[in-house]
């Protein structure tokens, strides 16, 4: 086989949809986790402010507002989404396959609605009655928006969906429980000192560890089905 040949075959496997279908698991792997690190990283810097304003009883004064830590979450959103598209555009470049704008967009619009209302009615819950409940419920809707989006993502995403929304459900149990609303069989589970200790824990644990820890699993899962394969 000539150079120019093997040149060809190479080209033809690197843009085959089994190879294509390799780059685009690579590149969400990747996007859990930076994403979740960046998550894990804020969450828990807003937990040790929480705490040392705890233990120096400066909440009222120096502590972070409700607004203050929505805003810091939704720039969180952003940064993340950034993130997310350039490293599939540049995973696309690498490939030479165009960027997938259309499906991009339909995974979008899929979850604009459960984000969307969750996204709400969670800041109005962070405003009026506790940052746990708030991020609990979040969660929740994340959840929720990977479940709808299981038809054009691939399947160990919507497992990451059951996964988030379970322990979205057990968030907000655990937040709203309480004297007068014990859990069946648990009664009232030991709080922490303050909701917003609780909303990063929730934050840092849901958008942060779990997706760092399932990209990682799945990380080696697929190379040792690429050793086995070799």
């Amino acid at each position: 086989m000539t150079r120019k040949a093997e040149g060809r075959e190479a080209h033809g496997t690197a843009g085959s949809p089994q190879a294509r279908g390799s780059a685009h698991l690579v590149a969400l792997r990747l996007a859990l986790l930076g994403g979740g690190s960046l998550v894990l990283i804020l969450s828990s810097v807003l937990f040790l402010r929480e705490m040392s304003d705890l233990d120096k009883a400066t909440v009222a004064t120096t502590g972070i507002s409700e607004i203050a830590w929505v805003i810091c979450w939704l720039v969180a959103v952003v940064l993340v989404g950034i993130y997310s598209i350039l490293l599939v555009k540049h995973k696309r470049r690498s490939d030479e396959t165009p960027f997938p704008f259309e499906d991009l967009k339909n995974i979008l619009i899929t979850f604009a609605v459960p984000m969307g209302i969750g996204g709400i009615l969670g800041f109005l819950l962070v405003i009026f009655l506790t940052a746990a409940m708030g991020a609990a419920l979040w969660v929740i809707s994340f959840g929720i928006a990977l479940l709808a989006a299981s038809r054009r993502v691939p399947r160990f995403v919507t497992r990451l969906g059951w996964v988030v929304l379970s322990v979205g459900v057990t968030a907000i149990a655990y937040s709203w429980s309480d004297g007068t609303h014990p859990l069946p069989l648990v009664g009232v589970p030991e709080h922490l000192e303050s909701p917003m200790l609780e909303a990063n824990l929730i934050m840092g644990v849901s958008f942060g560890l779990i997706p760092i820890c399932y990209s990682v699993f799945f990380m080696k899962a697929c190379g040792r089905l690429r050793n086995t394969r070799g």
